[in-house]
């Protein structure tokens, strides 16, 4: 798996946040007709629902620092951090 660098995105991570977004705005749906009560589809809101899923997202990983790899070796007993 590859892992943007802190303060950087990859494309990864923009597709992933389009799938985020999708999923947002699923869920935008879902609430909006239980809350309704029918099927009556606010677009306004099922767009900034899933605009604001993208952003915190790509907002997270774009603060987020790629996890470093620690390799214990046996015969040395120190940890080396790459």
């Amino acid at each position: 798996m590859k892992f943007s660098n802190f303060l950087s995105l990859n494309v990864h991570d923009l597709m992933k946040g389009a799938i985020m977004a999708a999923g947002g705005a699923a869920f935008g749906i879902v609430e909006g007709t239980l809350n309704a009560g029918s099927f009556q589809v606010d677009w306004s809101n099922v767009w900034h629902m899933a605009a604001c899923a993208a952003l915190v997202y790509l907002g997270k990983n774009f603060l987020t620092p790629a996890p470093t790899s620690v390799i214990i070796d046996p015969a040395v007993t120190q940890v080396i951090e790459k």
